[in-house]
């Protein structure tokens, strides 16, 4: 019987391949530069305008407003709502349950939680500590400035502080979401058509005749009187499916003015493609009006939104709103704050959003790029 050979004990080298490690390294610079370069129309573009925008005392003014609605609507929660920003309750520590909706306080609010607080359990609170849809039946269409309801009461005992708040969330949401829809679906067909030209322009053109002739509220009125169950994305798809022709009507002008530019003929006379012709010359050029049609789009879906909601038109678990919130002040002449607040909140926004739209039309119209800017500082 022969004996068993010793099994071999040393360690498993292993090799890696450093040609294919740098083949691959080399790979991604040069993907990263031919992004680079195909990027570098868009960020002159948008560098330009940045700057000019920087010049214009109305944009600045606008930009602030913008900010401040905007960081309003990030941190709703942290000003208004029933639950705490951040609390240790039984043992655990719960930040933003607002935002999380743990289990264990399912069926609670600030009250209850600081009157059943133990030994070791703390609560920080929001600013005020009511939420949007929080309902007090004991307290209908109270005054403002009072201690525990700074900006008053709604007709049905709902914090009208915690209503304005949240409801910069739903406008600017909606505005936002509505208007990049837009801006993609108009310069898409825009350039489709002016680029492309013959049946696919003609069909464009009667699309954007045939929507342009329905005013936007009253397609969203039938809208909303005709589906079931309407909801925010109902009013959204309606909006952006009737206000996208304005920008796409632009984007085609814009595209068929520069195919007949000396520049982009000698491309075309090099042997450019129609695809680099297009991204790489015609549209950089088209980015200027869409970026203009994006902030007045965002007004305009903003100021549906709240006239929908003014006209009691939504679905009626709608979310909060500056024009709901004005409708109630029908019914309620006395209740000024009902008027007041929420009017200003409302105009506020779109002040800011149509003094970013001038001033980015004047930066970016080469016209006018080096005249003085309106108000400038």
């Amino acid at each position: 019987m022969s004996e068993p050979r010793p099994t071999d004990s040393r360690p498993t080298s292993h090799s890696f391949d450093l040609s294919r490690v740098r083949l691959g390294q080399r790979v991604v610079r040069t993907s990263f530069a031919a992004a680079g370069v195909a990027a570098a129309p868009y960020w002159t573009t948008t560098r330009i305008a940045l700057t000019q925008l920087w010049r214009s005392r109305a944009a600045r003014v606008g930009a602030l407003l913008l900010a401040c609605a905007a960081l309003t609507a990030t941190f709703a929660n942290v000003l208004a709502n029933d639950l705490p920003v951040a609390c240790r309750w039984q043992g655990v520590l719960y930040v933003l349950p607002s935002v999380t909706h743990p289990a264990a306080l399912r069926g609670r609010d600030f009250e209850t939680l600081l009157r059943d607080e133990r030994s070791g359990d703390w609560t920080l609170g929001p600013l005020v500590a009511y939420g949007p849809d929080h309902v007090d039946p004991r307290n209908v269409l109270v005054p403002p400035f009072g201690r525990h309801h700074p900006l008053g009461t709604d007709a049905f005992g709902r914090d009208l502080f915690a209503r304005v708040v949240h409801s910069a969330r739903t406008a600017l949401g909606l505005g936002f979401a509505g208007a990049s829809v837009l801006v993609a679906l108009g310069i898409t067909l825009g350039a489709l058509a002016g680029f492309a030209g013959g049946l696919v322009d003609a069909l464009l053109a009667r699309a954007v005749e045939s929507l342009t002739a329905i005013p936007t509220l009253v397609l969203v009125l039938v809208i909303e009187a005709l589906v079931p169950h309407a909801t925010t994305a109902t009013l959204l798809w309606t909006i952006v499916l009737t206000r996208w022709t304005e920008l796409a009507r632009l984007v085609r002008a814009e595209v068929l003015l520069v195919l007949g530019s000396d520049y982009v003929l000698a491309a075309r006379a090099l042997g450019a493609s129609s695809g680099r012709v297009l991204w790489r010359y015609v549209l950089p050029n088209a980015l200027g009006p869409a970026l203009v049609a994006a902030a007045f789009a965002v007004a305009s879906i903003v100021l549906a939104e709240a006239a929908v909601d003014f006209l009691r038109a939504s679905s009626p678990d709608t979310l909060p709103s500056w024009g709901e919130t004005l409708g109630e002040s029908r019914a309620h002449m006395h209740a000024w704050w009902l008027l007041v607040f929420p009017g200003m909140a409302l105009l506020a926004t779109l002040v800011s959003l149509n003094l970013i739209g001038e001033a980015a039309r004047d930066s970016l119209d080469p016209r006018l790029r080096w005249a003085p800017p309106t108000g400038s500082g």
